[in-house]
């Protein structure tokens, strides 16, 4: 529908592909959502023909059953449904669309090794309780994958502020120099830092936590992502390790909510824009400035703050902002422009935007329309924006 993302990506192939030959075949392995439990001394396979038989006689598809996530799930499973089940769970992980057996493995609570020996009918423990899973999996991706899925943000949108974070985060890499970015939760600092390794070689980016602030912790998770993995639990022969590994790369380190690092750990990690002569990004919110300076420009501090080449402060998002969201949702009612822009000026921001504009054209699309100003209202209340 004109004005709404597309939350499914199309995978093209040439008619008679193998590609086309599994989705089809994938297809017409659908069955319907498994009935709802009825007294036991009816055996199971005539109450689910009797399902298929009602949905018939009243004319519902028979597709259309598998989207219900909140179907009940039978007790126990005919061999027929475990062949079914093993036969669908193999085509959806052979499609290629990211569903791996490890994945589904994971998302139906179950081991790796469970999942192969029930797929391969070679499964020793509780065949039932293991279906019940497998049956449950099944039933929420066909929801997800339907076209009832809730509408998801665009992937990126290039705003005011995302070119400028984008030009700090150019120049520290090529400059090899030390860049503070400072700014408000929510204007996209994140996502930025993303697009930016997507586009530019040997640029690692770390996110960082209350739990890794420390020197040693900071340096694991530094480690992790240049590729180090045989390392001791050293803070020195982490620093050497990572220093190896990222000396004359001419990269780009992006430390991303860098507020919860200690002076020690800042301390630690400046070294390497010394040492290896990469650039060096601290990004998060003013604490990263304050911790710092020590909030006024303490002595002891010099050899920290003296190293910064760039420093950008981001207290809001811009109006333009707004617009460059606006227009990606394809949002073209003139009288929503106000109101938008009024919510990309308070708290969380950009973050916050999409939210409402996601629940809004979740609104929008049950009811078959485009999203309009009063959805946008509705969903900006019921998120609670202009309490």
């Amino acid at each position: 529908m004109k004005g709404l993302p597309d939350i499914r990506l199309s995978r093209a192939g040439a008619p008679g592909s193998a590609l086309l030959r599994r989705q089809a075949r994938l297809s017409a392995l659908k069955r319907p959502a498994y009935p709802p439990l009825k007294p036991r001394n009816v055996p199971l396979v005539h109450r689910f023909r009797h399902l298929q038989q009602d949905q018939q006689h009243h004319g519902e598809p028979m597709s259309n059953a598998t989207t219900a996530p909140n179907s009940s799930i039978p007790e126990e499973f005919t061999l027929e449904q475990m062949s079914d089940m093993r036969e669908r769970v193999r085509m959806i992980s052979e499609a290629g669309n990211g569903y791996s057996q490890n994945r589904i493995a994971r998302e139906a609570e179950m081991s790796s090794a469970t999942l192969s020996q029930f797929l391969g009918d070679t499964y020793k423990g509780n065949l039932q309780n293991t279906a019940v899973k497998i049956a449950k999996w099944l039933n929420t991706y066909d929801a997800a994958s339907s076209s009832e899925s809730l509408p998801t943000a665009p992937a990126w949108v290039d705003t005011p502020t995302s070119k400028r974070i984008m030009g700090d985060l150019r120049y520290a890499q090529i400059a090899a120099d030390l860049v503070l970015i400072v700014g408000a939760a929510g204007i996209g600092k994140s996502k930025t830092i993303v697009q930016y390794q997507a586009t530019s070689p040997n640029v690692w980016h770390v996110e960082l936590s209350a739990a890794t602030g420390s020197l040693l912790a900071a340096l694991e998770e530094i480690a992790i992502k240049v590729g180090v993995r045989d390392y001791s639990r050293s803070a020195a022969h982490l620093q050497r390790a990572i220093a190896e590994r990222i000396r004359n790369t001419g990269g780009l380190l992006a430390i991303d909510e860098a507020q919860h690092l200690t002076v020690q750990a800042m301390d630690g990690i400046r070294w390497f824009n010394d040492k290896c002569g990469v650039g060096l990004v601290f990004m998060g919110n003013e604490r990263v400035y304050t911790q710092m300076t020590g909030g006024n420009r303490a002595a002891y501090l010099d050899r920290l703050y003296s190293r910064v080449g760039k420093k950008t402060l981001i207290k809001r998002s811009a109006q333009g902002d707004a617009d460059a969201i606006i227009k990606a949702w394809g949002i073209d009612d003139a009288r929503c422009r106000d109101r938008i822009r009024d919510i990309a000026a308070r708290p969380g921001a950009l973050r916050v935007l999409n939210k409402v504009l996601r629940l809004a054209a979740t609104y929008a699309q049950a009811a078959g329309k485009r999203i309009c100003c009063d959805a946008i209202t509705q969903a900006a209340q019921e998120l609670g924006v202009f309490e």
